[in-house]
């Protein structure tokens, strides 16, 4: 399963994935980005590639994660 992952070292709380993608990122209390921890769907992948690309920190990924 892929999911979104935020390193909270390098994000600097720009905006751009939580704008583009409300429905999988918020801001946390540090006003950085969070991924609300749902599941990459194969429709939205391509954009969400796409913001990944337009991340200034490179900060934003996709992994895929191994479920228990």
């Amino acid at each position: 399963m892929e999911k979104i992952v935020i390193d909270k070292n390098t994000c600097i709380g720009c905006g751009l994935c939580v704008s583009r993608h409300p429905e999988y990122l918020v801001f946390d209390e540090m006003g950085q980005a969070d991924a609300v921890g749902k599941k990459v769907t194969s429709e939205d992948k391509t954009s969400l590639l796409e913001t990944v690309e337009m991340c200034p920190t490179e900060a934003f990924r996709i992994e895929d994660i191994k479920e228990d």
